[in-house]
């Protein structure tokens, strides 16, 4: 991180926490992302929307370090960074990415799966344990969900296992959680337990980017809307009385 400024002015008395500056990433002849540029504040759901191929997913991939950009400038908390890793974008820029398929391991315990990679490592074995043990039961309190931390997670609904998702972000403080299509694969009854989830993260103050072809959903919790089409940011939406008539408009 150097200590260049950050060239957005502050919106409502608020500074981004995180901006993107002229993003552009090419895969042969084509532009997969074209010169965006975005702002995300602390505290907000922010929507992101656009066909097959508008270049949400590589745009993402530049944020939490998969790829890397050809050119354009990133900012964190006012200084520019440079994403080099998945682990860096996790550490240095509290950049959590949820995927569609979970990255949970379903023979574990929620507690496992919680701490799996960045296990806390004592000389007792027995101390780390009952130390893990503690701080998922607490994260699990704060997402008000009724998880135990020896529950299997295998054995656990879809919207649950989204939950232990989540946890894990709140677990090791990430700053910016990226979901992608956390209701696409779980039951009706389950959807409004999920965005209940998001938007306590809201209130929390977590930045939430959220990807879905559930239009219903971006309306029901999204602050702002960010529409992609090739490569490009064709509009950015406040959501304020939208409608999904008024979303697929946008995209086409």
């Amino acid at each position: 991180m150097t200590g260049a400024s950050d060239p957005a002015a502050a919106a409502g008395g608020r500074s981004p926490l995180l901006s993107v500056r002229d993003v552009v990433k090419t895969f042969g002849p084509v532009r997969a992302v074209d010169g965006v540029s975005l702002d995300f504040y602390p505290g907000e759901v922010v929507g992101i929307v656009g066909d097959n191929g508008a270049g949400k997913s590589t745009f993402l991939s530049l944020l939490t370090g998969f790829h890397h950009p050809d050119s354009g400038r990133f900012y964190y908390r006012g200084g520019e960074v440079h994403v080099r890793s998945p682990r860096m974008a996790r550490t240095d820029l509290k950049i959590e990415m949820i995927y569609q398929r979970l990255e949970l391991a379903p023979d574990l315990k929620v507690w496992e799966n919680l701490f799996l990679g960045e296990e806390l490592r004592w000389l007792w074995l027995w101390s780390a344990r009952a130390a893990m043990r503690a701080r998922a039961a607490e994260v699990l309190r704060q997402l008000n969900t009724k998880l135990s931390p020896e529950d299997i997670v295998g054995e656990l609904s879809g919207g649950e296992q989204q939950a232990v998702a989540i946890g894990r972000a709140i677990l090791f403080e990430r700053e910016i959680i990226i979901m992608d299509e956390p209701t696409a694969a779980i039951s009706v009854q389950k959807v409004g337990d999920v965005l209940s989830l998001i938007g306590r993260l809201r209130g929390a103050g977590k930045t939430v980017l959220l990807v879905s072809h559930r239009l219903e959903d971006l309306l029901q919790v999204s602050d702002r809307i960010v529409v992609f089409r090739q490569g490009k940011v064709r509009t950015v939406l406040e959501n304020r009385g939208l409608s999904v008539g008024d979303l697929v408009h946008a995209m086409f």
